[in-house]
């Protein structure tokens, strides 16, 4: 039976559908591998947000091709956007497979092994979701479920709406089913994923009633979801998190610029003052919501007073973490028209600014903790030195490590947040 060792990169989707993948070769008879050297076949699962992502993957697969002998398929974003041109840069890869043909993946494997053929897939079909097939999802206590796929947003800068298609919603009886698996698997903790997951619909169904749907009709102890646009918010999940322990607290929400010119430019479709009235009213409802975001500085044009506005919407919403990027144009987007006119220098100065601000802000939130209970998920047990400490996180994903815990991932227990190291907290078991 041919293995398989896979690699991921990018976003949790990518995770997901790297799961998926696995999945869907396992049912059709290939193995795993744990490692490349064991491998017959290898897939990298692939990212195109940043041109940066692209050129880590580019040098892995040349890294990945020196194995003698092994398959070399590339999937995902990058595969979608690049193509044929892959065979270019990868002189030794054997198949390229887009977002939408994974089910095609199997038989252009074989094509590879028996046939020593060169494939390209990256025909949209704009319809295809993806699921685990039936009793295929792998353990762990943490897991991801894709229950939309797709954008249809086309902000200026992102290449996303090209290479994942129309935003389309997985029907509700397949993602309870999945939910219901990874439960059985061993999960604790679900985040369910999409480009826009609140924009999902299935005929009536609604995200707050899909929300509704998996507590009513699955065990899982704990659900999450990533990542929403401000223009899809709707205020009944907060309501829903006030009223259901098993909904955390948590809301992830770019906001990518401060400034409304920065943001129109940006076709955002929003402005700054739509945003911040949306955190409040959130927070009107439920206080103690953590909210976390992505930033981007430099965009063409960004003038240092675009920039302070940014740093303004940072110190006023209070943000517990955020993912700050400097802009790079990606080729094929609106964006990628303009000059990027902002110098390297200046972005550099800007994201430096910008993180201080983040990180100093999420000191303040996280030093207010201390000295009160939280309840965590274990997920992981870490060495570091000659102890051995349990890690985990609270239900607003605050970072926990627990001294000499006898506990095991998987565990939900009540902790005192005694410490800070950086921004970890060491908790005592109560």
């Amino acid at each position: 039976m041919p293995s398989i060792y896979y690699e991921s990169f990018g976003c949790q989707m990518n995770a997901y559908d790297t799961e998926v993948i696995s999945s869907l070769l396992g049912s059709e008879g290939f193995g795993r591998a744990d490692s490349p050297e064991e491998a017959d076949i290898i897939i990298v699962n692939t990212c195109s947000v940043r041109e940066k992502a692209e050129q880590r993957a580019i040098g892995r697969l040349n890294d990945l091709s020196r194995y003698s002998g092994a398959i070399l398929a590339v999937c995902g974003c990058m595969a979608q956007r690049m193509g044929e041109k892959l065979f270019e840069s990868v002189p030794g890869l054997d198949v390229v497979a887009g977002t939408d043909t994974y089910f095609e993946l199997a038989g252009s494997i074989r094509d590879a092994l028996e046939k020593k053929q060169r494939t390209s897939m990256t025909a949209v079909d704009g319809k295809i979701t993806y699921s685990l097939i039936d009793g295929r999802s792998p353990g762990g206590v943490t897991r991801y479920l894709s229950i939309t796929r797709g954008c249809e947003n086309y902000c200026s800068y992102c290449i996303v709406p090209y290479v994942r298609g129309r935003v389309r919603s997985k029907e509700p009886e397949t993602i309870v089913r999945e939910a219901s698996e990874m439960v059985s698997a061993g999960a604790r903790e679900i985040t369910l994923l999409g480009q826009n997951v609140m924009a999902y619909r299935y005929g009536d169904l609604d995200f707050p009633r899909l929300i509704r749907r998996m507590i009513d009709e699955t065990e899982v102890r704990r659900l999450r979801f990533l990542t929403t646009h401000p223009r899809d918010l709707d205020m009944e999940i907060f309501q829903l998190m006030a009223t259901e322990d098993r909904l955390c607290p948590h809301l992830h929400l770019p906001f990518q610029s401060g400034s409304d010119r920065i943001l129109s430019l940006m076709r955002r479709g929003y402005t700054r003052d739509n945003y911040m009235s949306a955190i409040n009213e959130a927070r009107n409802i439920l206080p103690e919501l953590a909210v976390t975001t992505d930033v981007i500085v430099g965009f063409p044009t960004e003038s240092n007073e675009d920039f302070l506005q940014t740093l303004s919407m940072v110190e006023q919403c209070r943000f517990e973490a955020a993912f700050t990027f400097k802009y790079s144009p990606r080729h094929g987007t609106s964006a990628a028209l303009s000059e990027d006119d902002v110098p390297a220098e200046a972005k550099k100065e800007r994201l430096s600014r910008l993180n201080e601000t983040v990180q100093r802000i999420r000191l303040e939130i996280l030093e207010r903790q201390l000295g009160t209970d939280s309840e965590i998920l274990l997920d992981d047990t870490v060495k570091k030195g000659e102890y051995r400490f349990g890690k985990g996180r609270t239900n607003h994903f605050r970072n926990v490590l627990v001294p000499e815990t006898e506990r095991e991932p998987g565990d939900i227990f009540r902790v005192r947040l005694e410490k800070l190291r950086k921004f970890t907290f060491i908790g005592k078991e109560i």
